[in-house]
């Protein structure tokens, strides 16, 4: 039966990673598309906005309406959705003009109904990766084979966006999206569910769980009150996805100002080889030791987001690629990491609430980034970079050619993680003092 169950999660697992791929590609063509329209970074930022509106939206209506619904059959109308959105946006976007540009909300709308469909997709399969797996070690690569979609999405999406709306336009990105959901449709539809039926008759959660509460935001704060480690996953998670999020609109923005077309497809290997070799890494090895990876992963991350921010390092190619591969490598390990994190923390009746509470707080922080990081570039930090105030060596150490602004944001955020490993350090401290107060 454990195998069967591994099976049929690898066949889940395998339709999530096409469709998720395939539709973060076409949002970050989409959204490169309109930055080189208006060369507004906000442009870029505000389809990412309305996806992560959207998906925050889809979380009530997955907590009241689907989760007594067989999954098979919720995950089938999920790509099913997304299909037919592709197949809208083909409509809106091939068939503009010129003359005659897409209608801008018609297409917001369509992206928000298949973001939608993506994000039950996603806390559905979240929920029952603990249902089907409950070896620890099996479970652990799980983990770290579900986490694999949004650190490979991180990898990929934006650069393969880009290639894609370079080399084929809109159509190319449209078509790899439409393709996507196809195979993930097929994926479900064949997926061996008879087999692991025992292990997906879950308990709904009981009416005593604090965490039922009505509103979102009293259930976060319930959950942050429980414990030391809610309090680190959530600050983790947002922390995280503040981040990573920022990078997904400053680093396409900073590499196709700054330099040749061709470096896409080189950053594109690049990343990909990192992803692989850290995702290696964790079912190797680092996965029996996430507690101690997750930060020393962050503090990696942490130091190589410095370092893009300082001009001494913008045309090294070696230490510039190695950085990328280095940091692509720590994007499985840590995202896993933090999938761990939550399926330790969720009590198994509980799973689809505490999972909608942890995409809850993922996908509020994230739209918080595509709002606040484009104001900031293009309201704030490049206004500041032009005052004739600055000394002649912050100048010279940051630069000021084009697209540095964009290498300082992402240096900023370097500080963000630095920031919240702190928080973490002071919270552990204050931890051992109550307990050995306590104790006496």
């Amino acid at each position: 039966m454990v195998k069967r169950s591994s099976r049929l999660f690898r066949y889940l697992w395998g339709g999530q990673l096409i469709s998720n791929l395939g539709t973060q590609t076409s949002l970050y063509g989409i959204g490169l598309w309109l930055f080189a329209q208006s060369g507004q970074l906000l442009d870029f930022g505000l389809v990412a906005m309305v996806v992560q509106a959207a998906r925050l939206l889809a979380l009530p209506l997955f907590l009241r309406v689907f989760p007594a619904w067989p999954p098979g059959r919720l995950m089938m109308l999920c790509h099913a959705t997304g299909a037919v959105c592709t197949a809208l946006l083909a409509v809106v976007l091939l068939g503009s003009s010129a003359d005659e540009p897409p209608w801008l909300l018609g297409v917001l709308a369509i992206q928000a109904l298949a973001a939608v469909a993506e994000a039950m997709l996603v806390v559905r399969l979240s929920s029952l990766i603990p249902l089907l797996i409950s070896d620890q070690q099996r479970l652990q690569r799980a983990n770290g084979l579900f986490a694999t979609v949004d650190g490979l999405v991180i990898t990929m999406a934006p650069f393969l966006g880009s290639w894609l709306v370079a080399s084929q336009g809109l159509g190319g990105v449209l078509l790899l999206d439409g393709i996507s959901f196809l195979f993930a449709l097929l994926s479900v539809v064949v997926a061996p569910w008879s087999q692991a039926r025992q292990q997906l008759d879950w308990v709904a959660p009981g009416a005593s769980n604090q965490l039922m509460a009505p509103r979102t935001w009293h259930r976060l704060l319930a959950l942050w009150q429980r414990s030391c480690p809610a309090r680190s996953a959530l600050v983790f998670t947002a922390l995280t996805a503040f981040v990573y999020a920022s990078l997904e609109v400053l680093f396409p923005a900073w590499v196709a100002l700054a330099y040749a077309p061709e470096r896409m497809g080189w950053v594109l290997i690049t990343g990909c080889l990192g992803y692989l070799i850290g995702f290696a890494g964790w079912r190797w090895r680092l996965g029996q030791h996430w507690r101690t990876v997750l930060p020393l992963s962050l503090i990696i991350q942490a130091l190589i987001l410095m370092g893009t921010g300082l001009q001494a390092f913008a045309h090294r190619h070696l230490v510039w690629f190695g950085a990328v591969l280095v940091f692509s490598a720590a994007l499985p390990v840590v995202m896993a990491a933090l999938h761990q994190a939550w399926v330790t923390l969720a009590p198994r009746d509980a799973l689809p609430r505490y999972f909608s509470l942890r995409y809850g707080c993922e996908w509020a922080t994230r739209l918080c980034a595509f709002l606040v990081v484009p104001l900031l570039v293009d309201f704030g930090l490049s206004p500041a970079l032009e005052w004739p105030v600055w000394p002649a060596w912050l100048t010279e150490s940051l630069g000021t050619g084009q697209g540095r602004v964009m290498a300082i944001a992402i240096g900023a955020l370097g500080w963000v993680i630095a920031a919240g490993l702190s928080w973490k350090q002071c919270c552990l401290g204050e931890n051992r003092s109550n307990v050995q107060a306590k104790g006496l």
